[in-house]
């Protein structure tokens, strides 16, 4: 028996090795995957630095570019138009993940910029997947904002009002800091109490006070009325527009005055902690045409287009 055991042990080695491989008597080598050269060029965004320009200002235009997948191919041309205008053709040769492209305006209206990015792979032996060229291409409109409060949804801040009424008019203050072109001025208002027939509100345009101490405000340039039966209970924009009238870079200020044979009077609302001007630029004008020139923490709500 002691002579059976070695023998039964090679016997048994020699199944398992029969088992593995019965040609070769080892273990199968594991297969390798193949090289994934799948990728996806892909225009994120175009957006606008500051993500809401404002008449008179300068700002960029932006496409970024991102790419996914494991593969980086070894270059891409990109194409951005502006309408019909071409801003950019180029051969990018060495790609990274994520690429920005700015673009400088400067803006004097609020007429949209219709911009259009779109990308083509330049690897040859490496195309994208067919799948994923809907990517490569993206329009967006980009615009500048009126002067002042543009829209609401941008101020992320408590809405409050005064009333302007028959004892106080009230008056708010813009800066340019490069000429522009304006035909319309908006504010931003509400009737609480309905106004009764016969009731007006009054929006001016004013140059800044020369007199003593600059209290008040300056001399009209124009002035448009609204209406006042026809503002509502819930707020919204109303607007004067007048012809095209060239304003310099210079301080100007809105005065609304309403006139109503009741009391009542109209809303005109307000954003907190002065995002527009200073502290000096709001002010409460009493009938005699005296600006009172207290601290003033917030600023009117308006728009100069």
């Amino acid at each position: 028996m002691r002579r059976l055991f070695p023998v039964l042990v090679l016997l048994l080695l020699a199944g398992c090795a029969a088992v593995t491989d019965p040609i070769l008597g080892t273990e199968p080598a594991e297969q390798e995957e193949p090289p994934d050269y799948s990728y996806d060029l892909f225009v994120k965004d175009i957006d606008s630095v500051p993500d809401y320009p404002r008449l008179t200002e300068e700002y960029k235009v932006r496409a970024i570019i991102q790419m996914y997948g494991r593969y980086t191919p070894s270059g891409y041309t990109i194409w951005v138009l502006d309408g019909n205008k071409t801003l950019m053709h180029k051969n990018i040769t060495d790609p990274e993940l994520l690429q920005y492209f700015e673009f400088d305006y400067y803006a004097d209206s609020t007429e949209p910029h219709n911009i259009r990015v779109e990308l083509q792979s330049l690897d040859s032996e490496h195309p994208e997947p067919e799948e994923n060229l809907e990517n490569n291409i993206l329009r967006k409109d980009i615009k500048a904002y009126a002067l002042g409060y543009y829209d609401l949804y941008n101020w992320k801040v408590t809405w409050f009002y005064d009333a302007v009424g028959m004892q106080v008019n009230q008056a708010q203050a813009f800066t340019l800091e490069r000429p522009l072109n304006i035909s319309k001025i908006g504010v931003y208002v509400q009737a609480k109490v309905p106004s009764p027939p016969n009731s007006t509100l009054f929006i001016s345009l004013h140059e800044k006070p020369t007199n003593w101490g600059n209290m008040g405000v300056g001399d009209e340039i124009l002035r448009g009325e609204i209406d006042a039966t026809q503002i509502g209970q819930d707020p919204s924009w109303k607007w004067i527009e007048f012809d095209t009238l060239e304003l310099q870079n210079d301080t100007y200020w809105i005065v609304l005055s309403y006139e109503s044979p009741s009391s009542a009077g109209i809303e005109w609302y307000r954003a907190e902690r002065n995002k527009f001007g200073e502290v000096y630029d709001t002010q409460m004008i009493d009938l005699a045409g005296y600006g009172e020139w207290e601290y003033k923490g917030f600023d009117f709500a308006f728009k100069v287009e």
